[in-house]
């Protein structure tokens, strides 16, 4: 599981009266910079999920075993959040150590908060219409928003083929069916609430900046270093609600979209999801639930993740003897 230390290398309509009036060109040119430095498509799509050709192929990431592969992809996952935060346009306006504080506190947030839109925008419509009982087929290539045991199963048949070995359902239940239930229903959740692209960029701020105290002991900080902290708490706060009037005006403009208490609610279910995923050893379950793995190409050989953080550093397990060591394996970091 990815460390809890991470250092930076560096409503409805009636809601717009609790907000004063942003200029609409200031609104505007936000969203463009936030969607601007998304790359949603550069997080979803990870290089260690991606398959190795098997006899074919040449590329370093050929002959590096599955479980190892996998075990690096908590640094690229970390590593696009960084790159991500280092270019909001707030990013000088705090310090690293801020910065570095919510990372840590929220990057499984962002994670499913991704996962989640990527889904819902790729989405076929035939998915709008089909009830539980018609999602359960076999060789199902889409994520279900409404049956986790169609979720279980494609997530199976990724990791195996990114694995390149068989894995049975029975071990790929025991270690994720959780998260994948805990996903399932955040996925129809917030399929629900219909996000427009300008509101996830938004959200996902927002997400970031929702500061909640250090879990060391407040009692040996010192007078100065409390005063300093409490500082940057109101700074965060102030920037936070800047984005959340910008998500507001930007909401209150689509009379059919969501409301903005409708996704302050919402919230409240990411989070718990969260707490899921960070007790999860298995950290890139909703990528590949959500992204059908591609093949790693000729021109991708050697270096397939740059580890840009050196504080973090995986250490696979030692070579499993079976199918559920090897799983057990992949997931731990």
């Amino acid at each position: 599981m990815i460390r809890n230390v991470i250092t930076l290398g560096i409503g409805s309509r009636s809601d717009r009266i609790l907000f004063p009036k942003i200029p609409r060109n200031k609104v505007i040119f936000l969203f463009q910079e936030l969607i601007e430095i998304d790359h949603i498509e550069k997080l979803i799509n990870l290089k260690g999920l991606r398959i190795a050709h098997q006899l074919e192929s040449r590329s370093s990431d050929s002959t590096i075993p599955a479980c190892q592969r996998l075990s690096r992809i908590g640094d690229e996952i970390v590593e696009q959040l960084v790159e991500w935060t280092k270019m909001l346009p707030f990013y000088h306006e705090l310090p690293v150590e801020v910065h570095t504080h919510l990372l840590t506190r929220r990057w499984a947030e962002l994670v499913l908060l991704s996962a989640c839109f990527y889904a819902a925008s790729t989405r076929s419509s035939s998915q709008d219409s089909l009830p539980v009982s018609s999602t359960t087929v076999d060789d199902s290539e889409e994520v279900s928003f409404v049956d986790s045991s169609v979720n279980l199963q494609l997530l199976q048949k990724r990791l195996c083929a990114v694995m390149g070995k068989h894995i049975p359902l029975e071990h790929v239940n025991k270690e994720a069916s959780p998260l994948v239930e805990k996903f399932t229903a955040l996925l129809h959740s917030f399929s629900r609430l219909k996000i427009t692209l300008e509101a996830y960029v938004c959200l996902k701020a927002i997400t970031l900046l929702h500061y909640t105290p250090h879990s060391c002991d407040e009692t040996a900080i010192d007078v100065k270093e409390s005063m300093v902290r409490s500082v940057y708490v109101r700074k965060v706060s102030i920037i936070q609600d800047q984005f959340v009037k910008a998500l507001q005006i930007h909401l209150s403009q689509h009379e059919h979209g969501a409301r903005l208490t409708d996704i302050l609610t919402w919230l409240p279910m990411l989070h718990s999801a969260s707490s899921v995923l960070l007790h999860s050893k298995m950290f890139y379950v909703p990528f590949l639930i959500c992204k059908n793995p591609q093949r790693i190409n000729d021109g991708n050989r050697g270096g397939e993740v740059r580890t840009v953080l050196s504080p973090l550093s995986y250490h696979p397990s030692a070579t499993a003897t079976d199918d559920e060591e090897e799983l057990n394996a992949t997931s731990s970091c």
